[in-house]
């Protein structure tokens, strides 16, 4: 949730009403639509609310973890699959780096395959 969409959400229901609270008994279409119009920025401001809860990051993981500077780079582009998490991508660049070694063929024993002379 940020600052601005609560921020916008305080102003829009203040709005809606003084707009309300200043209604003649006979309101005319005209004052009925400013505080529909009010109302609706409201609502919009309210579901907005929820829409950060991925953090900035969008990652389940690290969901307020920081940002790749690299994301969104033109000139530098992040490889396919990777996304805004810097984590993430940072544990993906060490993995490309480094892959994965095969296992080392075992040696023989010395000692096991020592001809015996007759």
């Amino acid at each position: 949730m940020g600052y601005a969409s609560l921020r916008e959400l305080r102003t829009a229901l203040t709005t809606a009403s003084d707009l309300a609270s200043a209604l003649p008994s006979a309101p005319t279409r005209r004052d009925t639509d400013r505080l529909v119009d009010a109302l609706r920025r409201a609502l919009t401001a309210a579901g907005s609310l929820g829409e950060d809860t991925a953090g900035p990051t969008g990652c389940a993981l690290h969901p307020n973890g920081a940002v790749d500077p690299l994301y969104g780079d033109p000139e530098d582009p992040l490889p396919p699959g990777y996304g805004k998490c810097l984590l993430c991508n940072d544990r993906r660049r060490r993995a490309d780096a480094h892959p994965p070694h095969a296992r080392p063929r075992p040696r023989p024993h010395p000692h096991r395959h020592r001809r015996l002379s007759a």
